[in-house]
């Protein structure tokens, strides 16, 4: 097949490398992967400004932020989400901090997966061309989904905030749970 994708080493090969390697081996495979293949994904949905897709972009960057909160910090849902935004995603003006509504934006990527149709649409909007990364408007929450976006990749970028995880997971004990979380994650074939 000419459009295949090479899946690189085998399943055994890399259970052994994770298995038998330090934490860091599968927490930079998983920031690594996640930057060199999924990022690129996500960067597509802005490249053409007339045809945006900012559901496809909130839905995979929240991919992203449930996957390694839970990996490297064993939060889920909206608490793993919103610390994912503290630690990796959140700018210095308040209109960065997306902590501050990690709330309403775990609501919309809930209705954008499982409920599109519901309520809680009316109360949340995209502006593309405002300035700030988010604003409230009466009780509308408008987002500036390219300005989120930027901020979620810049932690990945030239050795960005999310490869300095270090900084939160300070102890071994910290780092192992961290890999065998993430251990676990890999054998699930759910």
């Amino acid at each position: 097949m000419e459009d295949s994708i090479p899946m690189g080493e085998s399943k055994e090969k890399r259970l052994n490398r994770f298995q038998n390697g330090s934490p860091i081996e599968i927490i930079e495979t998983l920031l690594n992967s996640i930057n060199n293949y999924f990022n690129n994904e996500l960067r597509v949905t802005f490249s053409n400004p007339t045809r945006t897709q900012p559901a496809l972009m909130i839905l995979g960057v929240h991919s992203v932020a449930l996957t390694i909160s839970y990996g490297l910090f064993n939060k889920q849902r909206e608490a793993g989400y919103r610390m994912y935004l503290e630690h990796f995603v959140d700018g210095d003006t308040p209109d960065t901090k997306f902590s501050t509504i990690a709330a309403e934006i775990h609501e919309w990527r809930n209705v954008i997966a499982h409920r599109w149709l519901n309520v809680a649409g009316h109360d949340i909007g995209y502006d593309l061309n405002m300035l700030e990364g988010w604003k409230k408007e009466g009780n509308s929450l408008l987002i500036n989904p390219k300005i989120y976006l930027d901020h979620f990749l810049s932690a990945f970028e030239n050795g960005g905030r999310i490869y300095r995880y270090e900084q939160i997971l300070t102890t071994d004990q910290m780092l192992e749970d961290a890999k065998q979380r993430l251990i676990s994650k890999y054998l699930d074939e759910a």
